[in-house]
């Protein structure tokens, strides 16, 4: 007998649980992992096929399961008015009639073909043909078993005229299933069969406005439209999911960490989302323009459209950061931005969040009960030029009055290196930009102190342009920033200095991408030749190829320069810099820290590099304003844009494959929703599931590190486990030979690190440990930007879950050959020291723990004293 992991029913055969699984799926019940329940079996897959052909595979002889569930399905979270999923059916009889297959073989064209049109590679156009195919199939399945049928009862000894009479009866009544796609044999018939879905959210046409167009010698209006989503129905939506309502409520505040957007003095003070009577959803707004199209070839600008997403900041960072909880909000020509302006969309939205912030979505939610959930705009993310376009500040940053926080002016952000020394924009310092705006047109002049226009999100209650305090780390940091440094660094190691040559740096960046287990994706591209110092690197790369190009070029090329060396000294400044801006977590004193990091360094490249004729570009004056935007709206990487523009990449694929250009916005607004109710009913945007790689079971004895084991795990000797070599956690992979970040070593202020030797998980749980081994952290090596470890003479192993890791990046250890010294160094992905403030406990300890931590952060120069040690001491 197989069990459903889900709801405990038995079943007789893998086809009948198959089916059984399917109807939980699209009922949006079904949750990943699935777990294997038979016979104590802990292996877990990711889909229903790989799961079945599992029990085929290793479970074909197995009798009644003994499994102890200890999950069940909440069915009032799926609609009762799901049309196309019929439970009424007993699952568990041993005796299936034709109209019971006929219902599974509907349930599975369900599943084949919102598969296919959730994927973004297939045509439309090619699922009634597949559809088609199927169909002719079961015609040619239905003869050959009337051939068959007859032929065996032939060979029994049956008369001839009876062995045709059988045959002929059974066909008969399998007649029906001759065609068993043909309720979804077209386009039409597909179309109205998922628009029906209780989940399902289409998108609307909204008008800008008319113009005339001439067809066929004959003029005529048409009308200018734009694709809209709607905000309330795809919030209700996702607040039928159970597990995604649980998602929205793990986000917790910790007194003194500013983990999230919640921990800002923006959400704090807000009207609404300060009120903790009401449950209320802020949203972060996105808006860029997209070519669809080949940006080479002709007319290809045409095209182009105007993408607005938006995400929940309710939920973890790590659930944001999936593609499928990036949600749509509109689509249009970017044509028709220019000509109508942002007002036709915004005023649409406006009108949305006002109402859900007074009325809000009431109904019965999952776990919420009966309750009113209320939403409004939080912030709004984008590029800088994108930002200035929408909130209608000047585009041009060639020329001042071009920040949209303060009034800095060119020539004063080559000198002026602090926040406070700007004069900032304010709500009447705004009205009175706005109302001058008329005068300065006249004078032929198109903005007034950078205002070319009012921004209709003004209208919302709790939200200025002038308060929205977002930038975007990854067009300012990764694609200003340091691409611009870089140059400078390199041209003067390379020309000036001539401790390394172009050819080193490329093939030391080759040699150790051949060995990297972790990132392997985000090599860098080879650098052809150098340019002028501030003109960049060529080729230019991706925002995730400069970051791993600055993270990983200390270690690459460190050996080859002095320690004294000013412009390495500067890089080095330049990644204790970006480790900071990336970091996940902040107290108020890391902020300060990060305010004196920032001005300092600013100071410190126009010292080394202004004789080069560099200037401080725009971007590094954004810089100045990341101490406050942390402060108000939390860590920068929750609004960097990096999440909204690997979901573009949905629409550039779905644009080359349709290859129909008649109203591109309606056919990828109409394909990215199918695809958002495909992931909603898989579950797909639920970020927390663990999955493993193939299993083995061994016995704990005959493993090297049963003692660790045996203490843990509470198991003997004779004690089998499943044991593998790969474990996911969402899409972070680790592998066996991976180091993690385990906790802190008081004593000598130092991370301690370990590297996975195995995952282990116990029979009849779907707990899965990390088995690691304890390496020694000798010190910080500062020339390297990179922390020393020693192997221990004999295996130290350790056991620990996923959650209980001080940080989720696994790691890479790099290994060098240093004065005929094999060291061994480990990297960190950005700075985590305000993690292991929760391993604290002692004041003494916390004290010394900072003075050497304030050391490494200042690189020995205590020009100031940091107490934000003490800060959280206090808070603990």
């Amino acid at each position: 007998m197989y069990i459903c992991y889900l709801c405990a029913v038995e079943f007789g055969s893998t086809q009948q649980l198959r089916v059984h699984l399917q109807r939980h799926k699209f009922n949006g019940q079904l949750t990943f992992p699935i777990k294997c329940c038979q016979g104590g079996c802990s292996s877990v897959f990711t889909t229903v096929f790989n799961y079945v052909r599992h029990l085929k595979s290793y479970h074909s002889m197995c009798g009644k399961s003994v499994a102890v569930h200890d999950k069940t399905v909440d069915t009032e979270q799926a609609s009762e008015d799901v049309h196309f999923l019929d439970t009424s059916v007993d699952d568990s009889s041993d005796r299936i009639d034709s109209t019971h297959c006929l219902q599974s073989v509907e349930k599975h064209t369900v599943s084949l073909i919102a598969q296919l049109r959730a994927n973004s590679s297939i045509p439309y156009c090619i699922i009634p043909t597949i559809v088609q195919s199927f169909n002719d199939m079961a015609c040619s399945l239905r003869s050959v078993a009337q051939s068959e049928i007859s032929s065996g009862l032939l060979h029994a000894g049956i008369d001839k005229v009876v062995a045709d009479d059988v045959a002929a009866e059974v066909t008969g009544k399998i007649e029906h299933c001759c065609k068993p796609l043909d309720s979804l044999s077209s386009r039409y018939k597909i179309d109205k069969y998922f628009e029906g879905h209780p989940f399902s959210v289409m998108p609307e046409s909204v008008c800008f406005g008319p113009h005339v167009e001439c067809h066929s010698g004959a003029s005529r209006y048409a009308y200018d439209t734009f694709q809209y989503v709607s905000v309330e129905k795809t919030l209700h939506s996702l607040l039928s999911n159970k597990l995604y309502v649980d998602a929205l409520l793990r986000s917790k505040c910790e007194p003194g960490i500013i983990a999230d957007f919640m921990d800002g003095t923006r959400c704090q003070q807000h009207y609404m989302f300060g009120d903790c009577t009401k449950f209320s959803l802020k949203l972060q707004l996105f808006y860029d323009g997209l070519g669809v199209t080949n940006p080479l070839r002709s007319h290809g600008v045409i095209h182009n459209v105007g993408v607005f997403y938006y995400t929940v900041n309710n939920l973890p960072q790590h659930f944001n950061s999936c593609f499928g909880n990036v949600h749509l909000l509109a689509l249009c020509y970017s044509h028709d931005l220019a000509v109508y302006g942002y007002d036709a969309v915004l005023d649409k939205f406006v009108s949305e969040m006002k109402h859900l912030s007074s009325v809000g979505i009431s109904g019965e939610f999952p776990l919420l009960g009966n309750s009113t959930v209320y939403a409004n705009l939080s912030q709004v993310s984008c590029d800088n030029l994108a930002l200035n376009s929408l909130f209608g500040f000047i585009e041009s940053f060639s020329g001042s009055y071009f920040c949209t926080l303060c009034y800095a002016s060119s020539d004063e952000i080559q000198h002026k290196f602090r926040e406070e020394q700007f004069c900032k924009r304010t709500i009447t310092e705004y009205n009175e930009d706005v109302s001058n705006v008329p005068k300065m047109l006249k004078q032929g002049k198109v903005h007034c102190r950078g205002v070319k226009r009012y921004c209709k999100l003004n209208d919302l209650e709790g939200f200025h342009v002038t308060d929205n305090w977002s930038l975007d780390i990854m067009h300012v940091v990764l694609e200003g920033i340091i691409p611009v440094e870089l140059s400078c660094i390199l041209h003067s190691l390379c020309m000036d200095d001539k401790c390394i040559s172009l050819d080193v740096v490329n093939k030391e960046i080759l040699m150790l991408w051949g060995k990297i287990t972790v990132e392997q994706t985000h090599k860098p591209a080879e650098l052809s030749k150098l340019l002028l110092p501030g003109q960049g690197l060529t080729p230019s790369m991706k925002a995730v190829q400069y970051f791993a190009f600055l993270k990983y070029l200390p270690l690459a090329v460190g050996k080859y320069v002095p320690e004294n060396n000013a412009h390495w000294q500067f890089l080095l400044h330049l990644a204790h810099l970006v480790d900071l801006i990336f970091a996940r977590h902040f107290t108020r004193d890391m902020v300060l820290h990060l305010k004196d990091v920032i001005d300092d360094h600013l100071s410190n490249f126009l010292e080394l590099y202004s004789s080069y004729g560099v200037k401080l570009k725009p971007k590094h004056h954004l810089l100045v304003h990341l101490p406050s935007v942390i402060l108000k709206n939390g860590p920068l990487v929750g609004m960097s844009c990096m999440k909204y523009e690997l979901k573009n990449s949905f629409f550039k694929r779905c644009a080359h494959i349709v290859c129909n250009f008649t109203n591109i916005c309606k056919t990828l607004a109409h394909r990215h929703q199918q695809q958002s109710l495909y992931i909603q009913l898989s579950n797909g945007h639920i970020r927390d599931t663990v999955t493993v790689g193939k299993t083995r079971f061994d016995f704990v004895g005959a493993l090297p590190y049963s003692v660790t084991i045996n203490n843990k795990l509470g198991l003997c000797d004779s004690a089998e486990v499943a044991v593998c070599t790969k474990l996911c956690v969402g899409t972070v992979e680790y592998k066996v030979g991976h180091y993690v970040v385990l906790q802190f070593d008081h004593e000598a202020g130092l991370p301690i690190f370990a590297k996975i030797v195995s995952f282990v998980s116990a029979i009849d749980s779907d707990l899965w440990y990390i088995v690691v081994e304890v390496v020694k952290t000798v010190l910080f090596v500062s020339h390297f930007h990179a922390y020393k470890v020693l192997g221990n003479k004999s295996p130290c192993f350790d056991c620990v879950q996923y959650s209980q890791l001080l940080d989720h990046q696994p790691l890479y250890c790099h290994s060098l050959w240093v004065y005929e010294s094999k060291l061994h160094f480990l990297r960190l992905p950005y700075h985590i020291l305000k993690l292991l403030f929760r391993y604290i406990s002692s004041a003494c300890h916390l004290k010394m723990t900072g003075d050497r931590e304030i050391d490494r952060l200042t690189q020995g120069r205590r020009s100031m004293v940091i107490d934000y040690y003490w800060t959280v001491s206090n808070v603990l």
